[in-house]
């Protein structure tokens, strides 16, 4: 159980009702609640009204300003769900999207942290981070539906999207694996001038395909095919950006299970969390070299289903999901450490996504954000009720570091 402060419950008991969003530029006010975590007794903060469905964009893509100011959410105001400012002095939410529902996991801020790239529809979209102007990059060919996987190259140069045959698309992921759909991995080129803009098609296979990855300082894209994994023996597929040179990355050993994964930041080597025996009890941190396929195990670490580094690789903070421990900690690699930073206590079940007949089953996942600075920790849980935005500072564990 937490143990929650005096504070808590008076914020609770007295928070105003929240408005119902209208369209882009709508503010809507989020008293922040404080709260001790009842594990490890470290300062937490609830950002977003539990009464309303938030969450944070998929744990690739870059969602808090780098002098921390604000975040980028999801948030279902209206009944829609849409992408929204979170500024977190003024406790203010600003809606950045309107219309037809987003791809609520496909936000990226940008470098300057002045506007953010986005899917909505079939379309990749650039707006304005105050709430302006917005302009179409891309528009999916007819017959395409893009699936809501993004990715953004560290140049901003490329975005890297999953495309699927309209006639393929399914409901569920059980179904959609059993169909093996045509998928193809498309990047674009973003142009200043989007009549400009070029895209091509990087691979295609007939099996669902997800999760692009650019490599940092490299002209390749890493992606996955997914399905059962005893139908899944090479998982990671890595090509040159123009869809030459592809190569499985690492071919599946025995019953182990893959995780979380994620290019170290010079790209020398991909780092992914490895379950030997397809089980939640052993697993640690692992690193392959693409180049010579050399494999190496970097550290244990508590099972975790999502995590993220810092900009310089001294620190590792992780999610697991397991029942003994729905725990978000930090690893220091170098020294084979981990320390528990709190619970999350998600109960990962799914949530309708408004605007849609479908069920998503991510909102509730904790899926933690790194502040650039490394000081600060967002997660997401639903143990209050609907899937809310959290902050936690680690400043006095992990050394502030810049980007």
């Amino acid at each position: 159980m937490r143990r929650v402060s005096r504070r808590f419950f008076l914020a609770a008991a007295t928070a105003p009702p929240v408005a119902r969003a209208v369209g882009r530029g709508t503010r809507l006010q989020v008293p922040s609640t404080e709260f001790e975590d009842g594990l490890t007794g470290r300062d937490i903060t609830r950002l977003t009204d539990p009464a309303v469905l938030h969450h944070l964009p998929g744990s690739n893509l870059r969602c808090v300003a780098r002098n921390n100011s604000f975040v980028l959410v999801a948030a279902e105001h209206g009944g829609v769900r849409h992408f929204h400012r979170l500024d977190l002095k003024r406790e203010r939410l600003v809606q950045l999207t309107e219309g037809g529902p987003v791809h609520p996991y496909a936000a990226h801020l940008r470098r300057n942290d002045r506007g953010f790239y986005y899917l909505q529809g079939n379309d990749l979209l650039q707006a304005d981070i105050q709430g302006g102007g917005r302009r179409r990059l891309f528009a999916c060919p007819d017959g395409w539906a893009l699936t809501g996987d993004l990715d953004v190259s560290s140049g901003e140069r490329y975005a890297a999207l999953i495309e699927i045959a309209a006639d393929d698309v399914e409901p569920t992921p059980e179904q959609q694996f059993a169909r093996e759909p045509h998928c193809r991995v498309r990047i674009v080129e973003i142009s200043r001038n989007p009549s400009r803009s070029t895209s091509w098609v990087a691979a295609e296979e007939r099996r669902w395909l997800s999760s692009p990855r650019f490599r940092p300082w490299r002209s390749q894209v890493l992606y996955a095919r997914e399905g059962p994994w005893q139908k899944v023996r090479r998982r990671w597929q890595l090509a040159d950006l123009d869809g030459s040179g592809k190569t499985s990355l690492r071919p599946m050993k025995g019953a182990e299970r893959i995780g979380a994964s994620y290019w170290a930041a010079d790209g020398g080597r991909l780092r992914f969390v490895h379950f030997p025996d397809g089980e939640k009890w052993a697993a640690g941190i692992r690193s392959i070299q693409p180049e010579t396929g050399e494999e190496t195990a970097d550290t244990p670490c508590s099972g975790f289903d999502w995590m993220t580094e810092n900009a310089d690789g001294t620190a590792i903070i992780g999610a697991s999901r397991r029942p003994s421990g729905p725990n978000i900690y930090v690893l220091f690699p170098r020294m084979r450490r981990e320390i528990t930073l709190c619970e999350h206590l998600s109960s990962f079940k799914p949530y309708p996504l408004a605007g849609t007949d479908r069920a998503d089953p991510r909102a509730a996942a904790p899926a933690p954000a790194l502040a650039p600075d490394s000081a600060t920790v967002y997660f997401c849980s639903d143990w209050e009720g609907l899937p809310a935005v959290y902050r936690m500072p680690i400043d006095d564990l992990v050394e502030t570091v810049l980007e």
